[in-house]
Parts: structure tokens; C-alpha cells; sequence
């Protein structure tokens, strides 16, 4: 799977993706929230359907 993944990439995309991390920018809180409680409700769906799958 991670070999198909690789190929979906050029090595100068990867690059270019990880060089994103070098500069210090904050996300806007708003967004971090927003996207903090998106990710809870994600987790939280996907949970209680494994649970419905036991059942």
C-alpha cells in the first residue's frame, strides 16, 4: 500500500510538501477548533459503528 501511495507523488511534490514544515505559521485557533471538533465527531461516529457491527 505505501508503495502505491509513493507512486501517486512525484519526489518534487514530496519536497515541496515537507518543506511546509520549516516555516513557523500558526493555524487560526477558529480553524483549529472547528476542525478539532470535526475530527471528534469522525471519531466518534466510526466508534459507535464498530459497535453496531459487535452488536
Amino acid at each position: 500500500m505505501i508503495d502505491e501511495i509513493a507512486s501517486e507523488f512525484t519526489t518534487e511534490e514530496l519536497q515541496e510538501f515537507l518543506e511546509a514544515d520549516l516555516y513557523p505559521i500558526e493555524a487560526d485557533p477558529e480553524f483549529k477548533e472547528e476542525l478539532r471538533g470535526k475530527l471528534w465527531d469522525l471519531v466518534q461516529r466510526q466508534a459507535a459503528g464498530r459497535k453496531n457491527e459487535d452488536a
